[in-house]
């Protein structure tokens, strides 16, 4: 009987063993994060990171999720497809005010006046060629997006008299480039690098540059749902290491980087020779005055009733 009972007593406590070795420790990853990104430059790092597997040295799965417009990436994170995105403020604002609960995590491009560079360039055929000269053309923009929201801090810092100056919507930025090239419709046109390059390039004339300017207009951030920040803190801190670490690699080696830059960030053909991937500036979050700066257009805008607090929108601890 002893023998019988110990006998039993050895069998449950190896199945207790067994089951407890199987289950999962608490710090093992157990979800995907994905990620949307655009094709642009601003994603480098989050490639890099991917391309030399540093999200899964960091230990946290990370899925990079592509999309072709602002538009559908927007929407995928309205519905619940995506965990995180690559975008702007003005994008982040509209998505709490539609009911996703978002925080910056990071500033991508734009930490610094010097990265990120828009231009507001002139069809080769055309005279403007200063800003004043605006006032006898029209720009093209997507209205209540960042482009908009550039051209007015453009006009602020520059004194500029923003009801002569036309604008005219056009949102796709492929479509913008050919017709300011085209300079018949449209005169001049707002364009983030490298297709503000690629414009100059091909004969466009340089009437503003951002980097020239002294305020700082021009952030991408990553975001990431509220729920994801408090429920996987240890995971997102991680993403955030090697995420940095990718803009370290980047910073150190830029040239290292040329060919995975033209195959992800969608850099035109005609400057391939000569592109080169920008400077990041790692750990880095927009500043309370950047934030509140676009708070303050987008209530002017009717884009919001009320301004967004800076914690509301930037994970500050």
């Amino acid at each position: 009987m002893k023998k019988l009972i110990y006998l039993l007593f050895c069998i449950i406590f190896s199945c207790l063993f067994i089951l407890t070795g199987c289950r999962p420790t608490p710090s093992s990853p157990t979800t995907t994060y994905k990620i949307g990104v655009l094709r642009v430059h601003d994603s480098l790092p989050l490639y890099v990171a991917e391309h030399e597997n540093l999200f899964k040295e960091m230990g946290v799965p990370i899925q990079i999720v592509e999309f072709n417009s602002a538009l559908d990436q927007r929407k995928a994170m309205e519905s619940g497809a995506l965990d995180g995105m690559m975008t702007d403020m003005i994008v982040t604002s509209l998505l709490k005010k539609g009911g996703t609960d978002v925080r910056i995590i990071a500033t991508a491009l734009g930490a610094t006046p010097k990265e990120g560079r828009f231009l507001i360039v002139s069809s080769p055929s055309s005279t403007i060629q200063t800003p004043t000269d605006l006032y006898k053309g029209n720009v093209a923009i997507a209205h209540n997006t960042m482009m908009e929201y550039l051209l007015n801090q453009y006009e602020e810092e520059l004194h500029l008299d923003s009801t002569k100056i036309k604008t005219i919507q056009l949102p796709n930025l492929s479509l913008r480039v050919d017709a300011v090239l085209a300079g018949k419709d449209v005169k001049a046109a707002i364009l983030p690098d490298p297709l503000a390059s690629y414009a100059v390039q091909k004969g466009a004339h340089i009437v503003i540059d951002d980097t020239k300017l002294k305020g700082n207009y021009s952030q991408s951030v990553i975001i990431m749902k509220k729920n994801i920040l408090t429920q996987h803190a240890n995971e997102i801190s991680r993403f955030l290491s090697a995420y940095h670490l990718a803009i370290t690699h980047i910073n150190e080696n830029p040239t290292a980087y040329r060919t995975l830059a033209l195959q992800k960030a969608g850099i035109p053909k005609d400057i391939s020779n000569t592109y080169n991937p920008p400077s990041f500036t790692p750990h880095a979050l927009p500043s309370p005055q950047e934030v509140q700066q676009v708070m303050r257009w987008m209530v002017a805008k009717k884009l919001l009733p009320t301004p967004y607090t800076y914690e509301e929108m930037v994970k500050v601890s």
